[in-house]
């Protein structure tokens, strides 16, 4: 989030860090203390310094297509941040739907805009699910040329800053749906399943994602077993 946090990353010998800049100066000053313009100057002065240290970099454009604070997002805004961001040269660059209230034209539509802006760059989505959305932003995000996408085990997760925020999108219902679409992920969705199941032991309770509760189609019936 800032110069120390990158030296402290940097001094113990990572080789890739994350930067988040949030969309709107409200829920930036929550998240990190300063506004979005000013997290912007600490990237591209943290951009510089991992690349003369050789360090991989990704950034996350957060609240990209909403905030809690301060309503809609135009795509267009969104493009302008990134405009700025590029300058940096990250490695991946990113948009997330940090409270769960895009819907797929908008991911279509922004993440358009952002490849305008830098055709080849590898674009990274992260998507909550607190309207039932996640998933079908998701598949709009894979047409939209998104190769990298945030989930979470069953589903679990939130944000603090977020009001009445649920979790990222299961990694499980999201690699039945990239499986059954024919998008190959090197992820095996059984043991994903499987580490659900013990999750959910741990924590005690049921977690969202539904794939583990219903099956894999057409495995079901030797899931269910296991």
């Amino acid at each position: 989030m800032n110069q120390r946090g990158f030296e402290r990353a940097r001094d113990c010998g990572i080789d890739e860090v994350g930067m988040v800049i949030v969309s709107t100066d409200t829920y930036n000053m929550k998240n990190q203390n300063v506004v979005t313009q000013e997290s912007i100057d600490n990237w591209l002065s943290i951009a510089a310094e991992a690349k003369s240290a050789g360090i991989r970099t990704s950034v996350v454009i957060a609240c990209s297509f909403g905030c809690p604070y301060e309503g809609e997002i135009d795509p267009e805004h969104i493009a302008s941040i990134a405009e700025q961001v590029l300058k940096g040269k990250p490695d991946v660059l990113g948009l997330a739907d940090s409270v769960g209230v895009a819907v797929p034209s908008q991911i279509k539509k922004t993440f358009s805009l952002i490849k305008e802006l830098a055709p080849s760059i590898p674009l990274r989505t992260h998507l909550h699910n607190t309207r039932n959305t996640g998933l079908a932003n998701a598949a709009a995000a894979v047409e939209a040329g998104v190769s990298i996408i945030d989930a979470s085990t069953g589903g679990i997760g939130g944000c603090p800053f977020a009001p009445r925020a649920t979790g990222n999108i299961p990694t499980d219902d999201l690699l039945y749906m990239l499986d059954r679409s024919g998008v190959e992920t090197g992820v095996d969705l059984r043991q994903v399943v499987k580490t659900t199941d013990w999750l959910e032991e741990q924590l005690g309770r049921a977690v969202p994602a539904m794939v583990p509760k219903a099956g894999i189609f057409p495995e079901n019936a030797e899931i269910n077993m296991q």
